[in-house]
């Protein structure tokens, strides 16, 4: 009788156990067909983001277009796109489907890193760059620029650079005769001729050592 209740007893923990392993099973399964639809929605997000997101220039017979819509008094027929979201026709400029207010589409030309030209002004990112002369000017590295009289970062004038001497290091970092500069700042109190680029965001002269155009000691 002992026997028959211990065969009894084994048989009803192997039962238990089997049902445990397969429930087990199908929760595991359950997590891999989750985390495979997850997967896979991530996927098509992506897809479409990609797909729907590049934003670009369309021309047809009917008008000109940019990311979707129309561009406002764009000529089809001569409308040309260039480089860095700039385009023209016959009578205006434009950026990113915007008219540039004011440039002169026949001698109108981009230049690189955001900035274009025309006979009469300069443009970084379609925004006319106050006091920059385009006879000159010319594109530099790392978002500066310089034409005979000033230097600019990013569109901005860097105050206090002079032009003649003003050379890019690496890393945001700039120099000319008298000053340093970091991302178009003036480094306050560094020795030029001794200003030297590190790694990693570092830079020092003689007297000290700087971190993204921060003293660090």
């Amino acid at each position: 009788m002992r026997k028959l209740h211990l065969i009894l007893i084994l048989s009803l923990s192997f039962v238990a156990g089997a049902d445990l392993t397969a429930q087990n099973r199908g929760h595991r399964h359950d997590k891999m067909e989750y985390c495979h639809d997850e997967r896979m929605r991530h996927a098509d997000k992506e897809k479409n983001h990609r797909r729907h997101h590049r934003q670009t220039y369309f021309v047809d017979s009917k008008g000109v277009y940019f990311n979707g819509r129309p561009v406002k008094d764009a000529s089809p027929s001569s409308f040309k796109v260039l480089d860095g979201y700039y385009a023209k026709d016959t009578w205006n400029v434009y950026w990113r489907g915007e008219k540039i207010q004011g440039a002169t589409s026949n001698s109108f030309r981009v230049i690189g890193d955001g900035y274009a030209k025309d006979a009469w002004n300069v443009y970084f990112f379609g925004h006319k760059v106050p006091g920059a002369s385009p006879n000159g000017f010319k594109t530099l590295k790392d978002g500066y620029a310089k034409d005979s009289w000033l230097v600019y970062f990013k569109g901005k004038k860097v105050k206090e650079a002079s032009s003649g001497s003003f050379h890019v290091l690496s890393d945001g970092y700039a120099k000319d005769t008298w000053n340093a500069y970091f991302d178009g700042i003036k480094i306050s109190g560094a020795t030029a001729g001794k200003f030297k680029v590190m790694r990693d965001g570092y830079a020092k002269d003689t007297w000290n050592t700087y971190y993204m155009g921060r003293k660090v000691n």
